[in-house]
């Protein structure tokens, strides 16, 4: 035992690097004896026999108006005998007024202090001279004779590892291991209660083991970019490879979606390839041997280019065998047929060459490369490299995809996307119109139709300079740069800033001119970072300031993680302790607590007729624009465009009605004519739409604004209740309900407000489906014509009646959501107010177990923002 705690004091020592600040200790004046005292200074003298030094002793009381802080350290007996000996250092929670923050602040105020008479210094070993294997007496003299477990050696070795300060996911572990000892105490206490208790007991147990639940939530970084751009080398980077995601100047990009995430628990690097079905993959092949078998003087080259790069890249340059013929391959047959492929490796490497034929495109590897059978990559790469756990990269195409899986993925992903990153080369950033392209198609499918928070502009190849061509473009002189004539790396790096500066400039400039808005803008050298022997510092190759950008959205994620959970534990803390003083004051707070849920499922109701009624009007404007506009764009979508040959024109129409109404060439050229039928009621709902449902922000009129003013806890507990102390547990275990059915909302908005948004789009193109069956159907002399004629004549005969499917499925859509929110709300506070204020409570009784552990974690969790602050709550049973 000796040896095991010694062992576990300096764990927590080493863990807390560079040292504790101070200790919190957790105790409660009641039944504390002289035997717990010395219990306490031994336990403390096993870190050091300075520990006192950095003690500051937390009570937990109900009420600071029945218990006074100066009656507690004035106390004779051992609690105030171990107050002394902490210097007068104690801070009190009064659990009354727990929501008040004041008291925690006034806690860290007391550790300001005690932390300025310490000089600021933290607790470490080596600042004494009890050494870890020791051991003192109760008393705090030191045994003598013991040996220590750890040599000097040993505890250097242990310095070198990576120490890690209190983070969020540290208290998370250390206050979800406080519910577990609580769910396990309750089990006993089940053993010893009759089954009248039995529904109140189940309910907690299932509310504690829910807490035990991981979040699953990701947060998504989009990287678009065309190819060449530098994606690949940005994301290795960033990560610190130089080899994991396969680059090269001499491959072409593919419309393969990758995606990375740290996720693996050992050191291997792993892949997962997803392969569309057999079923897809043969329709797809079908088109594309259809394509190459068209006369030359009916041949749309761009697709017949595609169409031959597909099918050689899989079964071999010579590959001119008929659709049956290439079926019946048996190494795609097997692929297709098995749907998945795994490779691991404990190299980066190694994996990257093993992915390579699935994401990239060379002509000399014709006949094993595998991407056009590929949907999706996803890597895993070990949890200490430079990616925070919840968030995912994904290496996007700019466009969609022939296919129609893999155009539905990536769409999807789209709207997924929490922040967005345009990549392009520094040296036309501003000027290169297929990035901005991507961000003008694909606005509206991120915002509105997405959940977008963030767009930022990446430039790369920051170091790919010439200084004296530079300077020369630039009419810039050394004098300019405050360089001397010699020192030509100094020159380079000047003129690497100078032209990061003019860049960033440049893109804001134009960003506000189309947006109305200043986006981010980073300037990066991938090269220059993974580089041996760099010319620029690592700051100022633009990797560090992105590795900052995803902590920062880890850093809000996981502090909200955090929030949710403090305040769902101690609920349920709040509800176990409730029963010690409850009476026939539950009667009457059944019924105001009905009532005011009765109240404000009213008002939430009233509050969701008017929000329908500005979406209907905005979208009954959109059906009329939608319906006076569509043949027009219908003509101008399918209409041979301006310096196209219109004999090989008729390949390109084919392939838009067998793929419903997209199309896209291998030069990235893109036609979608249900998105661009869908984008003027889209456009008409716009404003609207970003009312109800923001990215981020307040608009006063949002449905979860309306959402978050729900309470039924604004009732006056101090008149008209014989305990209001008791009356306030009720009320703080289900105001920890209602926080977390808000969130439970939340995500159910913002996964309903995707599908909202989408609904037009994919209301016309189900009701564009047989006007696509029926033109592909024209084939022979002037079937182009043809093809044109019945697109436009469909859409004619059935304008309104399509456009007002889409706002009533939209309408839907919304009423279902509301109906779900409030649903819930009312099921759930049923519940829980029923187990809240059942009679259990006249045999069911727990105590405080578990709750001045949960709340110290809590304060920690409020404060954890500030790295100076490394606080160890003891808890001591006695």
């Amino acid at each position: 035992m000796q040896r095991e705690l010694s062992a576990r004091v300096k764990e927590c020592v080493d863990l807390s690097a560079p040292g504790p600040h101070v200790f919190i200790l957790v105790l409660q004046p009641e039944n504390f004896s002289e035997e717990d005292r010395n219990k306490v200074k031994y336990i403390l003298g096993m870190f050091s026999y300075e520990a006192i030094k950095y003690t500051i002793v937390l009570t937990i009381v109900r009420s600071a108006r029945h218990v006074s802080e100066s009656f507690t350290v004035r106390r004779e007996d051992s609690f105030g005998l171990i107050i002394k000996e902490c210097e007068m250092r104690h801070h009190m929670f009064d659990t009354i007024d727990r929501f008040d923050q004041n008291q925690v602040v006034k806690l860290f105020e007391k550790v300001d202090s005690m932390m300025e008479r310490n000089g600021g210094h933290y607790l470490t070993y080596e600042k004494t001279e009890i050494m870890p294997g020791t051991s003192l007496h109760p008393g705090g003299k030191p045994l003598e004779g013991i040996e220590r477990e750890d040599d000097l050696a040993e505890d250097g070795e242990r310095q070198k590892k990576r120490r890690e300060v209190l983070t969020e996911t540290a208290v998370i572990e250390h206050a979800l291991g406080v519910m577990v000892q609580v769910q396990n105490n309750l089990e006993e206490k089940f053993k010893q209660r009759d089954r009248s208790s039995a529904t109140l007991i189940d309910y907690i147990r299932t509310s504690i083991q829910d807490l035990q639940k991981k979040p699953t939530q990701k947060t998504i970084f989009g990287v678009f970019g065309q190819t060449g751009c530098g994606k690949s080398s940005l994301l290795n980077a960033i990560l610190g490879e130089s080899e994991l995601l396969p680059t090269g100047t001499l491959e072409a990009c593919t419309s393969v979606i990758i995606q990375v995430e740290a996720k693996t628990e050992d050191n291997n690097y792993r892949a997962t390839i997803d392969f569309i079905s057999k079923e897809e993959w043969h329709k797809e092949l079908k088109c594309l041997v259809d394509y190459l078998a068209e006369p030359n003087e009916e041949r749309n080259e761009d697709i017949c280019k595609m169409a031959a790069d597909k099918i050689k890249a899989l079964y071999g340059p010579k590959s001119s065998k008929s659709f049956k013929e290439l079926i019946s391959h048996t190494e795609i047959a097997d692929l297709l047929r098995l749907g998945t492929k795994s490779f691991s490796h404990p190299e980066a490497s190694a994996l990257c060459k093993e992915i390579r034929p699935y994401v990239r495109h060379r002509e000399v590897d014709f006949g094993k490369l595998y991407w056009p059978i590929v949907k999706a990559v996803k890597i895993e790469v070990p949890k200490q490299k430079e990616l925070p756990e919840n968030i995912v990269l994904v290496d996007l195409p700019g466009t969609g995809d022939y296919n129609q899986t893999r155009d539905e993925m990536w769409k999807q992903m789209l709207r997924d996307c929490t922040a967005v990153w345009i990549v392009s080369e520094i040296n036309r950033a501003a000027s290169e119109k297929a990035a901005w392209e991507i961000l003008d198609r694909n606005m509206t499918d991120m915002v509105q139709g997405g959940e977008c928070t963030s767009i930022a502009f990446i430039c790369t190849k920051t170091d790919d300079l010439e200084a004296r061509s530079y300077m020369r473009s630039e009419e810039l002189t050394d004098e300019d740069l405050q360089v001397t004539d010699g020192n030509n790396s100094e020159r380079k790096r000047k003129c690497i800033q100078h032209r990061n500066n003019m860049a960033k400039d440049r893109v804001e400039k134009k960003a506000n001119e189309k947006y109305g808005t200043t986006p981010s803008v980073f300037t990066v050298s991938s090269r220059e970072f993974l580089s041996e022997e760099r010319l620029l510092e690592p700051k100022d190759t633009g990797i560090p300031a992105l590795r900052e950008e995803l902590k920062s959205f880890h850093d809000r994620y996981t502090n909200k993680v955090a929030t949710q959970y403090f305040s769902s534990a101690i609920g349920i803390l709040h509800l176990i302790q409730a029963p010690r003083e409850m009476n026939i004051d539950r009667s009457k707070l059944h019924r105001e607590l009905t009532k005011k849920l009765e109240d404000e499922l009213r008002s939430l109701r009233l509050n969701r007729s008017s929000l329908f009624c500005n979406l209907d009007k905005s979208l009954s404007v959109g059906v009329e624009k939608a319906a006076e506009k569509c043949v027009e764009i219908t003509s101008e979508q399918v209409k041979v465009p301006p310096g196209k040959d219109g004999r090989g024109y008729h390949q390109t129409l084919s392939a838009l009605c067998r793929n419903n109404g997209y199309f896209r060439s291998n030069d990235g050229e893109t036609r979608d004519l249900n998105k661009a039928l869908a984008a003027v009621m889209q456009n008409s709902i716009n404003k609207e739409f970003n009312n109800l449902f923001p990215n981020k922000g307040k608009t006063g009129q949002s449905v979860q604004e309306n959402i978050n003013k729900f309470s039924i806890c604004s009732i006056n507990i101090n008149e008209g209740y014989s305990k209001p102390e008791a009356m306030t547990h009720i009320l703080s275990f289900l105001k920890a309900k209602e926080a977390k059915l808000k969130e439970k909302a939340h995500e159910d908005i913002v996964k309903t407000k995707k599908d909202m948004y989408s609904s037009i789009e994919d209301t016309v193109r189900e009701e564009m489906t047989p006007g696509y069956i029926k033109a592909d159907e024209k084939i022979g002399t002037r079937s182009m014509t043809g093809k044109m004629k019945v697109l436009q004549e469909h859409v004619e005969s059935l304008k309104y009646d399509m456009f007002n499917k889409g706002k009533d499925k939209m309408l839907d859509l919304f009423n279902k959501l509301m109906d779900r929110i409030e649903s819930d709300f009312k099921e759930t506070l049923k519940e829980a107010m029923a187990h809240a204020l059942s009679e259990s409570y006249s045999t069911f009784s727990m105590g405080k177990l578990g709750y001045p552990q949960i709340l110290i974690c809590s304060a920690l969790h409020c404060y954890v923002q500030d790295p100076i602050l490394i606080a160890m709550s003891c808890k001591f049973t006695f």
